[in-house]
């Protein structure tokens, strides 16, 4: 219960951290100290390589929440289009499942939409301090002269304040990722259900409906217009002669039978004939 309760709290910080304004820049500093020692070319050197450190460290961070920023635009549309789909397709005879997939979907659509949030924050974020005109030039605008003391300190400065501002994006891409990581596994929970909903219902049967007029050509519509005209010449024959055989009834009854299975035959296979599974 202990870490129950500590993993709740810092899940409430992180969502607070990522809707809580903030100060477009860190607060300064104080002006750092005078040095007791000469400063050397190596002392720059080194304040130079913590100052690069600091930007460095800066793409670094801007980069992760782009990729983040690139996984939700993948996760979006499949949270969309999943929510649709159990609220079209699923059937109301699951009435607790149901709502419990809307619900947990919600959820992810609530938590996704906050870590949306904080990428966006963490990649607007663009306060980064440097040497610039101040630094070559004084209040009266005349050239100052140069110390290393001078270079070194306001390499110093920079570095601590960007170190601020990047220790501020940290904060938003961990938000971030915690927040994508929480709507996923939310997303995978409502799939759970909905998958084991779905999983029992039986295939609808395939019906096939055509509207309009159909023109039909085929050998089979051939042969059987062949068969009519000869079984009418037939039946005219049967009519004129009164003392007909049995056997031409016969032939004539066989002739009827064979039409009627033709015509059975490609009503079944054309379309728009009974339904089929």
């Amino acid at each position: 219960m202990k870490h129950l309760r500590q993993m709740l709290l810092s899940f409430w910080r992180i969502v607070w951290q990522s809707v809580v304004p903030f100060e477009p820049r860190p607060e300064q500093i104080d002006d750092l100290p005078e040095p007791t020692v000469e400063v050397t070319e190596p002392h720059v050197k080194q304040c130079q390589w913590i100052f690069d450190q600091a930007a460095a460290r800066r793409v670094h961070l801007e980069q992760k929440a782009q990729s983040t920023f690139g996984l939700m635009l993948f996760l979006v549309p499949l949270l969309a289009s999943l929510f649709a789909f159990v609220i079209s397709k699923s059937p109301a005879s699951h009435g607790t499942l149901r709502p419990f997939a809307i619900g947990l979907l919600c959820v992810s659509a609530v938590l996704l939409f906050l870590g949306f949030i904080s990428a966006v924050r963490a990649i607007s974020v663009k306060a980064f301090e440097t040497l610039f005109l101040r630094s070559v030039i004084d209040e009266a605008g005349q050239f100052r002269e140069y110390k290393t003391s001078f270079h070194a300190r306001g390499l110093l400065n920079c570095a601590a304040m960007n170190e601020a501002m990047n220790d501020h994006i940290a904060q938003f891409v961990k938000g971030a990722h915690f927040l994508t990581a929480a709507a996923v596994i939310a997303l995978v929970f409502a799939a759970i259900p909905t998958s084991y909903v779905f999983s029992g219902l039986a295939s609808s049967p395939t019906e096939t409906k055509i509207v309009g007029p159909v023109t039909v050509s085929s050998l089979e519509v051939t042969a059987i217009r062949h068969d009519i005209s000869n079984l009418k010449g037939d039946v005219g024959k049967l009519l004129s002669n009164s003392q007909a055989a049995e056997g031409n009834l016969k032939r004539l009854e066989e002739k009827f039978a064979q039409l009627d299975a033709k015509l059975s035959k490609m009503q079944k296979a054309m379309p728009g004939g009974p339904a089929r599974k």
